[in-house]
């Protein structure tokens, strides 16, 4: 587990937690550039980039980078409705095929399949 997962508690992983690690590293990175170059330019008010960025900025980035992780990870898409539907299609003809299921049960299923693949 790398250090930017252990922060998140492992809630998110693969790509979802990758956006969100790369979300926090680009955000401290900033406010890293911005408040060490204001004070190497001998800006005075400089300081204020640590506590804005790392108390506001960093959390709201990290916060919408999980909320669009969690929205796009947890919808699901057409491809995956497909292929449920294609495993579920695979798994009636099975059981027809092995005798679990009569020819009467077999045509419901397969209808109520078929019905909802066309929605």
């Amino acid at each position: 587990m790398t250090t930017h997962q252990a922060a998140f508690d492992g809630r998110l992983d693969g790509a979802a937690g990758e956006a969100v690690a790369r979300t926090a590293g680009v955000v401290s990175l900033a406010v890293l550039a911005v408040g060490l170059g204001g004070l190497a330019l001998g800006i005075d008010w400089a300081w204020i980039a640590f506590p804005v960025g790392y108390g506001g900025v960093l959390p709201l980035a990290v916060s919408r980078a999980k909320s669009r992780a969690d929205t796009t990870g947890t919808a699901g898409t057409a491809d995956d409705v497909a292929d449920d539907e294609d495993q579920a299609l695979a798994a009636l003809r099975r059981r027809y095929a092995e005798g679990e299921v009569d020819d009467v049960a077999f045509e419901r299923r397969l209808e109520r399949l078929l019905e909802t693949e066309d929605d």
